[in-house]
């Protein structure tokens, strides 16, 4: 008895796994239809990358095993973030099911990998690179940690939040910087004191260290200001 018992408990497990198996089979299809329909519809750049996940088939759910290929339509015929798949099949015992598919186009997004102060400088020990969903990512955010070694944060973080172009500044006040000045062809540089905070692109005040003359110039890279005479 005790060994009947076991055979009829491995037999329903054997059923619930081909199941499962076949469920899972299922949302592969789907997968694959929202797949093919999106990269038909949408460009997708080099840096991106497209998540396609269907929603698991509920248990409650019952269907017997297709003995023909499986048919299915995007209901619709649009792409959305979560697009309705309709699956069938068409042997001797036919059915419908429903599916929904999570398309996503995800994007590199440089965060926090614990909290940072106000101060730090910014370095692999303290950032990180995820993908996150575009649709989610708000502001002015970097997708290239290179970019933001040695810079500095202006703010407290907390872990896990995205670096913003206002979180941090590529020269900040009271930085040695390097002035370059481009005259007549000529590149001169010197050695200055900033005097306020700048990012790549904006304008910032510095001193000039042997003349202390103040000039204005442009940050163009990591504590390093150009002036046009």
């Amino acid at each position: 008895m005790f060994r009947f018992t076991l055979m009829i408990l491995s037999l329903v497990c054997s059923y619930s796994l081909a199941d499962n198996n076949y469920s899972k089979e299922i949302e592969k299809f789907a997968e694959s239809l929202v797949f093919d329909k999106y990269q038909e519809t949408f460009e997708i750049t080099g840096e991106q990358k497209l998540y396609i996940k269907a929603i698991p088939i509920t248990d409650r759910v019952t269907f017997s095993k297709c003995l023909v290929p499986l048919q299915g339509h995007i209901v619709g015929d649009k792409i959305k973030s979560k697009t309705a798949v309709k699956v069938s099949c068409l042997d001797a015992t036919p059915w419908d099911l429903y599916i929904r598919v999570k398309a996503q186009i995800l994007i590199p997004l440089i965060i926090s990998s614990r909290p940072i102060s106000k101060g730090e400088i910014l370095s692999n020990k303290n950032i990180e690179l995820i993908y996150k969903d575009k649709s989610r990512v708000r502001g002015s955010t970097f997708t290239n940690a290179q970019a933001l070694r040695g810079v500095r944060l202006k703010r407290n973080i907390s872990s896990k939040k995205s670096i913003r172009h206002k979180d941090i500044c590529y020269v900040c006040e009271g930085d040695k910087v390097t002035i370059t000045a481009n005259k007549s062809g000529l590149i001169i540089k010197a050695s200055g004191i900033a005097l306020s905070d700048g990012n790549i692109g904006s304008t910032v005040r510095v001193e000039n260290s042997r003349t202390q003359r103040i000039v204005v110039g442009t940050v163009y890279a990591l504590k390093e200001v150009q002036v046009t005479f």
